[in-house]
């Protein structure tokens, strides 16, 4: 029995470092020595940095490479052995992050709960529409809750329109 039992534990342990994946850094990222945004750093990891994924928690990869061992945001890295590879499916794609432009890098984002055919079929509802416009302050409300705040008026110069136009443009 305990035998069996042994057998069983090593397996499952040998299950998890088999199953650990491999990626690349998609940007330069700071290594984390916690899964925290404000927890010391460990270091660097450099743009199209090899990786080995040990162990994910939240929006977290612990990871491990030739710049050190570390944490990082999980939409930092790609999964894959190589830049190169073809596109993936399944559940690599859903952790990928989405790819365009010169820059290289954008997140996708979705809508959850909804499946493909509620949100093709989707209609506008004019009732809630018209209830939500009750919420909206006027601009005497929201000039009284800015006094009250303490809040001081500034003036703000709207962009000339070919500077607008241009950055529109740009995005």
């Amino acid at each position: 029995m305990k035998g069996r039992l042994l057998a069983l534990l090593i397996g499952c342990t040998a299950g998890l470092a088999a199953a650990q994946e491999a990626g690349y850094a998609v940007r330069q990222t700071e290594l984390k020595r916690e899964p925290f945004a404000d927890a010391a750093a460990a270091g660097s990891l450099p743009e199209r940095a090899a990786v080995k994924i040990v162990s994910r928690q939240a929006g977290w990869l612990r990871v491990e490479s030739a710049a050190g061992a570390g944490w990082v945001r999980m939409l930092s890295i790609r999964t894959g052995a190589t830049e190169g590879a073809g596109g993936d499916s399944g559940i690599k794609q859903l952790f990928n992050v989405a790819r365009s432009g010169s820059s290289g890098t954008v997140v996708a984002t979705g809508v959850r709960g909804l499946d493909r055919e509620q949100i093709a079929n989707a209609q506008p509802n004019a009732a809630e529409l018209s209830r939500l416009a009750q919420f909206a302050a006027s601009p005497a409300d929201a000039e009284r809750f800015a006094k009250d705040a303490g809040a001081a008026a500034q003036a703000i110069d709207y962009l000339p329109a070919s500077q607008g136009a241009q950055g529109a443009a740009g995005r």
